[in-house]
């Protein structure tokens, strides 16, 4: 209940604003958007099967409001409002009880209220920066943001908390976390998609007295990112670029304090606290791009240090040089259309493991439109990884090879038009065995088939698909297939559409007799006016598993529940 009466706040103040703007637009004053309430509800069983756990939470509310206030010419304010009333997955560790402050910053919600005039943005509430692909990109922040870019001159800067604080509660399965702030700022001079340069800088730190109780496992950490990005417009269709990044990351605030000195120890000084956990390392991405109208190419290197850290980001490989070639090919107005990369990527570059790998990657598709009714698009991508090891019990070399092709048809009849498509993949995967020195192969295709009619007299659809699939290892045989039959019908002139959608799936694994699964989907929307809608959606799911377990058998039931409004 504590959920919701805070949601219900949240909506009340937003309602409570947006309606004299909503109320009084003119052609000076605008405002427009969309708002939504929706709820789920889960229930699962299972019988003779201990393991199982049940896939969503039973209760999930969540509440959704996007909108645009406009003035004039230059002013603009975005403001948007996604909330969810509880735990928004089944196995996320449970979180303890929250303030309001707390609740609205969570990281499952996204508040934001984003004004702009002219070439000034102001960022309040949930924002992600992204800067560039060695600094920051995909930490969402709940804080407060400005960008100012008048002319040439390029300036943003972004605050607030990325992790909220957390403290540490085994006993309730909650997990811990300290509360982590981030500072992303860039200043620079140019056009963003042509000439310019720019200066990165972004700072992450958790707070160690943000927790009573320590989480056990994870130690507070603080790091710093600063990086120069220039490039170049060499001409219309020739762009040079290149991003070199240094980074500095203690990875335990609480570590010991000698620490190794280098060259970037005496700047990262002044930024960070160092420790004997602290390590320094630099990376760098260039690239060079030609475009015409008919062609493509690019080259690009990439060296991502060992102990690179970008703290604005959450995970990256490192350790590697990248060497790659794009390349794309538009021919007949967009009728033949091919992308093509390949590149080769190495590790270990310090030598400082005992083994370095060596990897090989392609990927070619073509796309066809032979004439409006027929059109096939085709992909082949082939992968290879293997180490510099001579040593038989060390050596890992594996290739895969995958080629797809998918042809579709549609039909123009006085009466219904038929749209048909099909796809068929094949995939082969080798992989060394250390132990017998031979290859194991492993064997997998598949066939898809689908045909939908939609007829033209009457407002109804029906749809058809299949799907056979076969995979074929040395010790193992799976066979899957599928079949799905789906009806849309249109009444009351068009407000109400329901739908149904019936699935059966069989599962055979060796010599193991057939799981089946049924699936029904029984769906209808409502237009209560041209601006707002209502819609009901209910899933079943009734798996019966052969003799891989036998006797066990798991039945879902989920209803869905939206209300949406245009304004």
């Amino acid at each position: 209940m504590l959920y919701i009466r805070r949601s219900l706040l949240v909506f009340l103040i937003f309602f409570v604003c947006i309606n004299p703007f909503y109320s009084q637009s003119t052609d000076f004053l605008n405002f427009s958007g969309r708002l939504g309430i929706f709820y789920d509800f889960y229930d699962a069983s299972a019988t003779n099967y201990e393991t199982f756990r049940p896939r969503y939470p039973n209760n999930l509310g969540r509440f959704s409001a996007h909108a645009t206030l406009s003035a004039g010419q230059y002013f603009s304010m975005p403001i948007g409002v996604d909330i969810s009333m509880g735990q928004a997955s089944y196995h996320l560790p449970q979180i303890p009880e929250e303030g309001l402050i707390d609740y609205v910053r969570n990281p499952r919600n996204n508040i934001h209220i984003n004004p702009r005039y002219k070439w000034a943005q102001a960022w309040l509430g949930t924002q992600t920066p992204s800067f560039s692909a060695l600094t920051t990109g995909d930490i969402p922040v709940f804080g407060a943001g400005l960008e100012l870019n008048p002319g040439k001159f390029i300036f943003s800067t972004h605050y607030g908390t990325s992790q909220i604080a957390i403290n540490a509660n085994p006993l309730e399965n909650i997990a811990g976390a300290y509360r982590q702030r981030i500072l992303a700022s860039r200043m620079g001079y140019g056009q963003t998609d042509g000439t310019h340069f720019i200066l990165n800088f972004v700072r992450i730190k958790d707070d160690i007295q943000s927790v009573e109780q320590r989480p056990l496992g994870l130690q507070p950490k603080e790091g710093i990112v600063i990086s120069p990005v220039l490039q170049i417009k060499l001409s219309p269709s020739v762009t040079f670029a290149t991003e070199t990044a240094a980074s500095a990351f203690t990875r335990d605030l609480l570590g010991p304090g000698v620490f190794v000195e280098n060259d970037f120890t005496p700047i990262a000084e002044n930024f960070l606290e160092v420790n004997g956990s602290t390590y320094t390392d630099f990376s760098n991405i260039s690239s060079i791009d030609w475009k015409s109208d008919v062609v493509g190419l690019g080259l690009e290197v990439r060296y991502i240090g060992p102990g690179y850290e970008p703290v604005g980001f959450r995970a990256m490989e490192r350790d590697i040089i990248d060497y790659n070639v794009k390349s794309n090919l538009n021919l007949f107005q967009n009728k033949v259309i091919v992308n093509g990369t390949t590149g080769i990527r190495t590790n270990n570059l310090q030598n400082t493991t005992a083994e370095s790998t060596r990897r090989f990657i392609a990927n070619v598709n073509l796309f066809a439109r032979i004439s409006d009714a027929f059109s096939f698009n085709s992909n082949y991508s082939n992968f290879g990884f293997r180490n510099n090891v001579l040593f038989d019990t060390l050596k890992v070399e594996m290739i895969q090879n995958m080629f797809t092709i998918s042809p579709s048809l549609q039909l123009q009849g006085e009466k219904a038009t038929h749209i048909i498509g099909m796809g068929t993949t094949f995939q082969f995967f080798d992989e060394f065995n250390v132990f017998t020195g031979d290859f194991n192969t492993t064997q997998s295709m598949s066939f898809t088939g689908n045909y939908n009619i939609v007829f033209r007299e009457m407002p109804l659809n029906l749809g058809l698909m299949g799907m056979y699939l076969e995979n074929t290892t040395p010790v193992t045989e799976l066979n899957l297939y599928n079949i799905r039959l789906m009806a849309r019908y249109r009444l009351l002139d068009k407000k109400l559409t329901p739908r149904v959608m019936l699935s059966y799936t069989g599962v055979q694994r060796n010599e193991h007799t057939a799981d089946q699964r049924i699936q029904l989907q029984m769906n209808t929307s409502y237009k209560i006016t041209n601006a707002m809608e209502v819609k009901i959606v209910y899933n079943l799911s009734n798996y019966i598993y052969g003799s891989f377990r036998p006797d066990a058998r798991t039945t879902e039931h989920r209803v869905s529940l939206a209300v949406q409004q245009r304004f």
